[in-house]
C-alpha cells in the first residue's frame, strides 16, 4: 500500500552542497545504479535488476511520471561518484517528488534531507506552494523523513 503525502512550501535555509548538481540523461546508468542499490533490501525491493532500474530512470526523463524538472532536481557526487538523488517532476500539474534515493553507505547522513529542502527552496523560489510525493506504507525511514520535513496525508489530489 501506499501513501500520498504533500507538504506546503516556504522558503528555507538549505545549505549548500558543492558536490550537488543537476542531473542530466546523461547520468542514466548512474542514477540507475544508485537506483538499484539504494531500493535493495529495502520494502520497496521486488527483485528489479539493472535493467529494470534503467528503464524506470528513463520513464523518468521520458516524462512519464510528468514532465521532469531538472532545475528542481539534484544529484549528488562524492569523490566522483553519484551518492543521492532528490529527482522532481510536475505531474498533473503540480510538483512531485517522483525519487529520492541514497546509497546505503551514505544514508542517515543527510543527504536526502538537504537535497530535498533544496528542491522545496528552488519550488517556493518558482512560486509553487506545495509538494506531494508517494511513498510505501511501512517504509518508517522514508516517512519519518517526510514527518520531519513537514509531509501530511494528502486531502485527496491523484497522485500516481
Amino acid at each position: 500500500m501506499r501513501q500520498r503525502l504533500y507538504v506546503s512550501l516556504s522558503a528555507t535555509t538549505a545549505t549548500v552542497d558543492p558536490g550537488a548538481r543537476r542531473p542530466v540523461p546523461a547520468d542514466r546508468q548512474d542514477l540507475a545504479d544508485l537506483m538499484l542499490a539504494a531500493y535493495r533490501g529495502t520494502i520497496d525491493d521486488s527483485g528489479e535488476t539493472i535493467d529494470d532500474a534503467r528503464a524506470e530512470i528513463d520513464r523518468l526523463f521520458a516524462g512519464e511520471y510528468g514532465e521532469f524538472l531538472p532545475d528542481c532536481s539534484e544529484i549528488i557526487e562524492r569523490d566522483g561518484k553519484l551518492v543521492s538523488a532528490t529527482l522532481v517532476t510536475r505531474y498533473q500539474g503540480k510538483p512531485l517528488l517522483a525519487f529520492s534515493f541514497t546509497a546505503p553507505h551514505w544514508q542517515r547522513c543527510g543527504l536526502a534531507r538537504a537535497g530535498m529542502l533544496r528542491a522545496m527552496d528552488r519550488l517556493c523560489g518558482q512560486g509553487e506552494t506545495e509538494l506531494g510525493l508517494v511513498v510505501t506504507s511501512g517504509n518508517k525511514p522514508a516517512e519519518a523523513l517526510y514527518a520531519s520535513l513537514g509531509f501530511r496525508a494528502h486531502p485527496g489530489q491523484a497522485y500516481p
